[in-house]
């Protein structure tokens, strides 16, 4: 017990400071333009820090570009600018497995995490101003292309997506997106009624570009894609311009949507009509 001081102390000084973002990275030869210069966010760390992010990240300091050879004739080149590194978010919720992801992503996701506290809150009561304590995905970064549509690259590509399966709530346990988005039996129940009231707000308040869930297809069966791709059914991702236009100071007025009445809720799977606009945006490819 004496020593368990010094041992917290060594862990603070072991704990990755945030630093700042990479600058821009060089292009390819042969690049006039790179896709994923729709990402960067001016004003990053000032962003982060007025949307919570005070702690729990680091801004990675290797501003790596990789290169991938898909075919005989074809490269593709992955690139994650301003990559952020974190391990928990702006309330206190922590991540499974290595996240990192662009910085307007980042941004999105500080909203997405607000939001997924508020909606679990309804749901299983206000006794806790964070029930959230644990989120798990199955990847951030990862250079290949879509699954199935092999033309085009993945949001992945530029650590612009994130695959979400489950939730830890304090005081009720798992939340699988698998076991509990169609879930039927009563003692799951609670649990599918968040998933389906947060995908609905989110989709509500623009946060991201696409949110694919279970029914979009087999590959989604255990995860909800999100992502910030810069068009969507051809035009200018509304999110994307959201996130980076994220206020740059903590007194700045709130963003759109903030404060305002989340969407009704809804205990059935989404299957409106903007399903056919998110099957457009990606070409009509279901696996990202």
């Amino acid at each position: 017990m004496i020593l368990l001081p010094h041992v917290l102390a060594l862990l603070l000084l072991a704990a990755p400071v945030p630093g700042d973002p990479a600058p821009r990275h060089a292009l390819p030869d042969g690049m006039e333009s790179a896709p994923w210069d729709a990402f960067w966010v001016d004003q990053c760390k000032e962003r982060l820090e007025a949307a919570g992010m005070t702690e729990g990240y680091y801004f990675s300091p290797h501003n790596r570009l990789q290169s991938r050879r898909i075919t005989r004739t074809e490269t593709i080149y992955c690139h994650v600018p301003q990559a952020v590194v974190w391990s928990r978010g702006p309330t206190g919720a922590r991540y499974g497995g290595f996240t990192m992801v662009n910085c307007a992503m980042a941004l999105a996701m500080a909203r997405f995490e607000v939001i997924a506290q508020e909606e679990a809150r309804k749901v299983f009561g206000d006794a806790l101003e964070a029930p959230i304590t644990y989120i798990t995905h199955v990847g951030t970064y990862n250079c290949r292309t879509l699954r199935l549509k092999s033309e085009k690259q993945s949001q992945h590509s530029f650590g612009n997506g994130i695959d979400i399966t489950g939730f830890y709530v304090r005081g009720y346990g798992a939340i699988e997106i698998q076991r509990h988005w169609t879930a039927r039996w009563p003692a799951l129940q609670k649990g599918s009624l968040f998933l389906h009231n947060l995908v609905a707000r989110l989709r509500a308040e623009q946060v991201f570009t696409n949110i694919l869930d279970p029914t979009w297809d087999g590959y989604h069966a255990n995860h909800l894609h999100i992502d910030l791709a810069p068009t969507s059914d051809g035009l200018p991702s509304v999110a994307l311009e959201k996130a980076k236009a994220s206020p740059v100071s903590a007194s700045a007025p709130p963003r759109e949507g903030a404060g305002r009445a989340a969407a009704a809720p809804v205990e059935i799977p989404f299957v409106g009509p903007e399903a056919w606009l998110v099957r457009e945006a990606h070409g009509g490819n279901p696996a990202t």
